[in-house]
């Protein structure tokens, strides 16, 4: 069997997204971070805003990671819903625009090594969310406590 050496790669926060009434904590995921480009976030964004979740008229609360996979992108869109449950679209990009990946399997890939200490992170501070009263300044103190660095 052959090993692979899996470098780490860094997660960057990118500030609040909002769509319609959904709010996302933004993250930019990647060995390089600079080979984000701006131009790919806005298509990343311009997907999510015409997605068929609806999230213009749902009021949640999540996060999105803009995970650079090689010369791809893998945009996983999470929300909180339900109060304790995490759930996820994900859209891929190898053609240039964002589709959603279609994973109507019975095992699937959920989030790589990398994707894991964002989620990590953002179960921790949800978790600290839902023990407080959930005003809408609670929301606020959630939605700037982001992660940053190396995983």
């Amino acid at each position: 069997m052959k090993n692979t050496a899996y470098p780490s790669k860094y997660a960057s926060p990118k500030g609040i997204f909002n769509v319609g009434k959904t709010r996302f904590k933004w993250y930019d995921l990647a060995g390089n971070l600079s080979e984000i480009s701006s131009q790919d976030i806005k298509n990343a964004q311009l997907a999510i805003e015409n997605a068929g979740e609806n999230f213009q008229e749902i009021n949640d609360l999540g996060f999105v990671i803009m995970h650079r996979c090689g010369e791809n992108y893998l945009l996983l869109v999470c929300t909180w819903r339900s109060e304790n449950e995490l759930w996820e679209s994900v859209y891929y990009d190898g053609s240039g625009t964002f589709e959603i990946w279609d994973r109507n399997k019975t095992h699937l890939p959920t989030y790589c090594v990398w994707e894991m200490g964002i989620v990590y992170y953002e179960s921790r501070a949800w978790k600290k969310y839902l023990g407080t009263e959930r005003r809408e300044n609670d929301q606020e103190l959630y939605l700037q406590d982001f992660f940053e660095g190396e995983v």
